[in-house]
């Protein structure tokens, strides 16, 4: 039944984890992982079995629902919840990229998933995540990703899966799944700027570099908000789609155990967190792995991964060619300016808490994320599209008129 499983992690019991990975279990130790805004995630480790435990696992990772209203209300509002259940339970066994074993997973049964849980494989034991501030993917790790996540773009190119419901929709119209938040950012930029300059003791825009990226933030959180998020939208709507994860940032990408002492190519990259896939140009996929998660002089080489990307899509699925290089670097560097906004809201709400102790890692984490990203958009040049989108858009308010 959907009702029988747990809510949260500190109502899993023994017997019930002995259904799930079908052996005895005696007994576990739990530790708390960072699930990240929307879900929180724990390892249950140390697992004891009555008996040999055989192929049974010595630990897991569980994934539950957020605990605060709050934040499992932003889930539910970009449907992360089912995203994630739907793609373990129907895609993943289709998708080239490597994901984590799947042992269970049960949801309550509402069309928005408000309670679940999954059960996978602890990638820990043989696997090392990405840390985005200490340590980032270089040129070579970077280099891999792309050419991956070009098969799995090459496997669903125009695919009946970009209209899944819970992926895309029929209408062909992109939509970001954080949409909401992109669209408040509006609202929240004077409230980030000032907590910023709070927390962090000097303005956002710093040096003197930033001022292209001063007049961009006006145009993104002013008025004119809305529209040119709908411009960047009505765009990438022309384009053909494919399925992206949608958050390829450091932190949700394994790769083998260095202290294997495998080489780039020998090891193996294992991609987690699936709460944001949908159907889209891979413009916005590579913005989302390499804005804020490379250090710039690795991210400076993005113009080259793009092509041997390109490349690589075009071999395997020759209709890709239509989506030139040109609409590639076109879309990925409009795809900076709409998740700017998605940080300004979504940091914003998080800025304020910073000052205290247990926070030092989360207010390490945004300066650097902060300063990637812009450093990002002033070398995309992220303000001329932008500029332009604004006058087409002041050219059609005074055409109406």
């Amino acid at each position: 039944m959907a009702d029988d499983f747990p809510r949260t992690v500190a109502e899993i019991s023994t017997e019930w984890l002995s259904e799930v990975l079908g052996k005895p279990v005696t007994g576990f130790e739990q530790t708390v992982l960072d699930g990240g805004v929307l879900s929180e995630v724990s390892r249950l480790h140390s697992i004891r079995y009555d008996g040999e435990p055989g192929d049974a696992p010595p630990s897991v990772v569980v994934k539950v629902a957020h605990s605060v209203k709050d934040q499992r209300d932003l889930a539910l509002s970009t449907n992360a919840y089912t995203k994630e259940l739907r793609f373990f339970e129907d895609l993943a066994s289709e998708v080239s990229l490597r994901t984590p074993k799947l042992f269970a997973s049960f949801s309550d049964g509402s069309e928005d998933s408000e309670y679940f849980i999954l059960v996978m494989e602890d990638l820990s034991s043989h696997s090392e995540v990405f840390d985005q501030i200490e340590d980032p993917p270089d040129l070579a790790f970077s280099r891999k990703l792309a050419l991956e996540v070009a098969e799995m773009h090459a496997e669903f190119w125009e695919s009946p899966a970009t209209r899944l419901p819970w992926i895309g929709n029929d209408a062909h119209r992109y939509v970001f799944p954080l949409d909401s938040s992109a669209r408040q950012a509006n609202e929240a930029w004077p409230a980030f700027r000032a907590d910023w300059q709070q927390i962090y003791g000097r303005d956002v825009f710093d040096r003197e570099e930033d001022a292209p990226l001063e007049e961009l933030t006006a145009l993104l959180c002013g008025p004119q908000c809305h529209p040119l998020l709908d411009k960047i939208y009505d765009l990438f709507s022309s384009r053909p789609h494919t399925v992206l994860h949608g958050d390829l940032r450091a932190s949700n990408i394994f790769r083998t155990d260095p202290a294997l002492g495998k080489s780039v190519d020998e090891s193996t990259l294992t991609i987690i967190d699936w709460q944001v896939i949908h159907a889209g140009p891979p413009g916005y996929e590579f913005m989302e792995a390499w804005m804020h998660s490379l250090e710039p002089t690795v991210r400076r080489k993005d113009v080259d991964l793009l092509r041997e990307y390109h490349t690589k899509l075009v071999a395997l699925e020759p209709a890709a060619a239509a989506y030139t290089n040109e609409m590639l670097f076109e879309d990925y560097t409009l795809s900076h300016c709409f998740l700017w906004q998605v940080l300004i809201t979504l940091f914003g709400g998080v800025l304020p808490g910073l000052d205290q102790p247990e926070a030092a890692y989360m207010k390490d984490l945004l300066e650097q994320v902060i300063a990637r990203s812009k450093t990002a958009m002033v070398d995309l040049d992220c303000l001329a599209p932008i500029r332009r989108f604004s006058a087409e858009i002041e050219a059609g308010a005074g055409g109406a008129d």
